[in-house]
């Protein structure tokens, strides 16, 4: 019996911390309306900095914005879209990163009810059960959301946003990590 509860508390106890893991997530939305079906060409959007900001004290992970960058790149030359100049493009595309600190906190070493000797809850000496302590940790991460974003040229209004919630979970992601979620995600553009 006693073994029983154990192995119930243990089992429960995984339940939660595995289901608190964050899994990745991918959403797409796109304006119904419009023909996406004559885009052939597309450029980067960069929007421009206003004159009287000074710059941010640190700058953004360049690495990391390169990965994503060409990870674009490559899935929109795998679909046959052409890099072309502002002017000549058939859509503009461009990309939010979102960068947020996680705290997760897990709790190990539940153990089955052992004897103590001491005094009883009713009213006597003896032996009795309890629970064993455990640990708790406590483990930070980086969590980032990619924002794939596609602007028609002429309108310069968002058409289709691609969003990948969770797509790393540590500050360098490599190459293949961010080649696959940017690949999952612009699966779906141009819509059908």
């Amino acid at each position: 019996m006693v073994k029983r509860i154990a192995v119930t508390v243990t089992l429960a106890a995984m339940l939660v911390v595995v289901g608190s893991c964050s899994s990745t997530r991918f959403i797409v939305d796109q304006d119904t309306r419009h023909d996406f079906s004559g885009y052939s060409s597309y450029a980067w959007f960069k929007l421009a900095a206003p004159p009287d900001k000074a710059k941010p004290p640190t700058e953004a992970n360049t690495i990391l914005t390169r990965r994503i960058s060409w990870a674009i790149d490559g899935e929109l030359a795998n679909k046959g879209m052409e890099k072309a100049e502002v002017g000549d493009a058939d859509f503009l595309v461009t990309y939010s990163l979102v960068l947020n600190s996680r705290v997760v906190m897990y709790h190990t070493g539940w153990s089955a009810p052992y004897g103590y000797w001491g005094w009883g809850g009713w009213g006597g000496w003896g032996w009795g059960a309890g629970w064993s302590g455990g640990r708790t940790s406590v483990d930070t991460y980086t969590e980032g959301t990619i924002v794939v974003d596609v602007l028609d040229t002429k309108t310069r209004t968002l058409v289709w946003r691609g969003i990948i919630e969770n797509a790393f979970s540590k500050p360098n992601p490599d190459d293949e990590k961010i080649r696959k979620v940017v690949t999952r995600v612009m699966a779906e553009f141009p819509p059908a």
